[in-house]
């Protein structure tokens, strides 16, 4: 969805198709390579480093979160949440079921918080909230570069269906200055009429959809299929990786109990081809 307004970013997914549907996953092994180089770039003469910036966001994180309602804390945890070990073990995942244009998707995520608890019923909506920090905005680059973070808000929020986004703004101490919130359906529209306009959530959603509607086209056989992004490039390219087989996409025993449910279904669905048979005679 980011594509056509971050060409900073790389990326890469690997894509299998499956009794008519497409799974598709982060390519894990080009993660780790990307985080390990980003990581080894040396920071700019006194510019905090990657580790240490990393590690002031799962800071907020453990300053913003407990561990479950306000009434159900004790107050010697909140009040010593300053001195609990930091880490970016603990989170929620998102499944959720939606659509882009004419492509039905279910998809999973990270997702930082509750901002209330979760709902007795299921189908309602869940009030997800995300956690961000930014360094505080001081001149016309430093916006340009929080509405290019703004971009990767939204669209990860949008697809998980995550209402509200907090940003820590920082100074460049790593020192909490203000918070903000933002309700995630706003991001587009507050870029669009009081930032500097640098994309468009609509042509975003557009572009998803009809990439989506080319991949379908494409990816019409099994096997292992990549998709990828390199820094900086316009193209997103794919190239069947592995020709047959799904990779590590589909554990062996997911495709037996799929393959399983089909046949079952195929004995339900001759039984009742026979069942209409004999009352059809019957009726005769």
């Amino acid at each position: 969805m980011a594509a056509p307004f971050d060409n900073m970013s790389g990326f890469e997914m690997n894509a299998t198709r499956f009794q008519d549907s497409i799974f598709i996953e982060e390519n894990h092994e080009h993660k780790l390579e990307s985080r390990k180089q980003q990581h080894a770039q040396p920071s700019r003469p006194g510019a905090p480093s990657q580790d240490l910036m990393s590690y002031w966001g799962y800071k907020f994180e453990t300053l913003s979160l407990i561990p479950d309602q306000w009434d159900m804390t004790s107050r010697e945890f909140i009040e010593d949440r300053e001195n609990v070990v930091v880490d970016n073990y603990g989170q929620y995942c998102s499944v959720v079921k939606t659509g882009i244009g004419k492509t039905k998707m279910v998809i999973g995520g990270e997702v930082d918080a509750l901002w209330d608890c979760k709902p007795e019923n299921r189908d309602d909506p869940i009030n997800w909230v995300e956690l961000k920090t930014s360094a505080e905005i001081a001149n016309d680059k430093d916006m340009l570069k929080y509405e290019r973070k703004l971009l990767k808000f939204w669209v990860q929020s949008f697809l998980l269906g995550v209402p509200k986004i907090i940003v820590g703004f920082r100074s460049h101490n790593g020192i909490l200055q203000r918070l903000e919130e933002l309700e995630t359906k706003n991001i587009p529209g507050i870029v669009k009429k009081q930032g500097k306009g640098t994309w468009d959530g609509n042509l975003c959603i557009n572009f998803a959809a009809a990439f989506l509607d080319w991949l379908k086209q494409t990816i019409t056989t099994d096997g292992v299929w990549r998709l990828r992004r390199t820094e900086r490039s316009p193209v997103i390219e794919i190239f069947k990786n592995e020709e047959s087989g799904y990779g590590d996409i589909l554990s062996r025993e997911f495709v037996e109990w799929r393959n399983g449910m089909d046949a079952n279904e195929a004995v339900v669905e001759a039984a009742k081809a026979r069942l209409m048979d004999t009352i059809n005679q019957e009726t005769c």
